[in-house]
């Protein structure tokens, strides 16, 4: 099981994108499980042209990636990540998904941003372990 981010996956669905070529071979010869939060979900949808997002969001139902339900109660906990981070800045989609890792013990992450999920610490101090090659540029997320 692996926790993925916006980032790979707006990039995996965009065939314009600089990361599409890594995570397009990163996907098609991954065989686990990907869990991702619905905050995911909406960040990736917002980044993709309205094709690209039904295509996105065909993948999702069809159960290419198992979306975790947040509540109210997470709130809090999300707020406290928030304002531990703030000079990362964390975003509310990277918020959930360290409190993901946190709740499931999950350390393997697919991401673009690996400098911001090196810092972040979940249960027992435990730090992420990036699946996605290491890239030579930072990410950006297109517009």
């Amino acid at each position: 099981m692996a926790i993925v981010d916006t980032g790979p996956l707006a990039a995996w669905f965009r065939a314009n994108d600089p990361f599409h070529g890594v995570t397009d071979r990163f996907f098609r010869g991954f065989d686990g499980v990907l869990v991702t939060t619905w905050a995911v979900v909406v960040e990736v949808t917002h980044l993709l042209r309205p094709e690209a997002q039904l295509l996105f969001l065909a993948w999702v139902r069809k159960g290419g990636v198992e979306v975790v339900d947040l509540g109210a109660a997470d709130l809090e906990p999300i707020e406290r990540l928030i304002a531990k981070y703030h000079d990362q800045p964390m975003d509310f989609a990277d918020a959930t998904l360290v409190l993901l890792a946190d709740r499931t013990g999950v350390s393997d992450i697919i991401t673009l941003d690996r400098r911001q999920f090196d810092v972040y610490r979940f249960r027992g101090n435990r730090r992420f372990s990036h699946l996605l090659p290491a890239t030579s540029r930072r990410y950006r997320r297109p517009r």
